[in-house]
């Protein structure tokens, strides 16, 4: 069926902020203003990685596969007293990370083939096998998410969905993953800690497998911010004053609404056409929402759900998408920027 899609704009200025950049606590060349300080500092107070003599943690410099083996065994403390012997005919015993390759290989992490090259940079196509099989990420062929350069037939495909959509690795970009694009110390410092803080929430039961809907689940996640919610709940309030159905508030809706409002935030643009994902129908192509037809309500500045519903049944483009007789679900997501001001999104589809 041919998809019906309403676009509405409001134009409303942004506000730009500059960050200040301030020494680092630790390494010389890792100010705290480094996307991928925290889990580098992380990470090193843990010995889990090091630096460098020099008081350097280079982080981008590539990570080789025998330095990726040596990390990823620290990180799961998998023991290196193993009788094991790998059939690598390029990784002596003499070799610095024999153990380390040895032990991971027994565990099927790595494929215990003729050849390992330890000093080849890991990829990240590498990479998602590696830390799926090290923290024990169900795989399944619920892929809730796609990259235009993963091939569905593909080796690495079911690694590189399944780490995508626990979040340890969220893309490259969010249509494109680079699988064969090599992995630096800061982004393998970042891939880890998110590794490791998954399986410290899936240890205390605050991340479940959904084995019925093939999918893990994080109660420590609102599935739609309530703040965000009421705006949903103001809207079904405006339907019933005219006689129509109240919208089911759809938490998969929402989060391709908080998507939006986090993208908006980031890249400092107020727009329907997103320079990541493109138009708001989209974005819920790419991340697998159906629908029969779509629509999108955006606000910046209001304070309050109140004043942001007010603002759009005030405006007639915006309180068509509200009062739509086709419209049967509604995403809503909201975030806010550096000076405490609010990107709101409402979504709307019919099902």
């Amino acid at each position: 069926m041919k998809h019906l899609k309403w676009l509405i704009v409001v134009a409303l200025c942004l506000v730009m902020v500059t960050p200040q950049q301030t020494l680092a606590a630790g390494f010389k060349d890792v100010p705290t203003t480094h996307w991928a300080y925290q889990s580098i500092t992380k990470l090193t107070n843990d010995n889990i990685i090091d630096g460098f003599s020099d008081n350097s943690y280079k982080p981008e410099t590539q990570v080789t596969r025998a330095q990726a083996a040596k990390i990823v065994a620290h990180a799961i403390k998998t023991p290196l007293t193993t009788n094991f012997k790998p059939s690598f005919k390029d990784v002596p015993t003499s070799h610095w990370a024999y153990k380390e390759i040895a032990a991971l290989t027994e565990k099927g992490i790595f494929s215990n083939v003729t050849k390992f090259n330890p000093n080849n940079p890991l990829t990240r196509a590498e990479m998602s096998k590696i830390l799926t099989k090290s923290f024990r990420i169900i795989v399944d062929n619920n892929h809730e998410l796609s990259f235009k350069d993963v091939s569905p037939n593909g080796w690495d495909h079911p690694f590189i969905i399944t780490i995508a959509e626990v979040g340890i690795s969220t893309g490259y970009s969010p249509i494109h993953y680079k699988p064969a694009m090599e992995v630096t110390r800061a982004q393998m410092a970042v891939f880890l800690d998110r590794a490791i803080l998954f399986d410290q929430k899936r240890n205390t039961g605050v991340i479940k497998y959904d084995a019925v809907n093939k999918t893990y689940m994080d109660s420590s996640v609102t599935a739609v911010n309530e703040t965000a919610k009421q705006t949903a709940r103001l809207v079904n309030l405006e339907r019933a004053k005219v006689g129509l159905p109240s919208l089911v508030v759809d938490a998969p809706l929402s989060k391709i609404a908080t998507i939006k409002a986090e993208d908006m935030n980031k890249n400092e643009y107020f727009a329907h056409k997103s320079p990541t994902y493109g138009d708001p129908w989209d974005m819920a192509e790419h991340f697998g929402y159906p629908y029969r037809s779509f629509g999108e309500n955006i606000a910046f500045g209001q304070q309050t759900p109140e004043e942001v519903v007010k603002a759009w049944m005030n405006s007639p483009g915006h309180k068509a998408n509200i009062l739509n007789k086709s419209y049967t679900n509604i995403g809503a997501g909201i975030t806010k920027n550096s000076q405490g001001r609010i990107y709101w999104v409402h979504m709307f589809s019919s099902k």
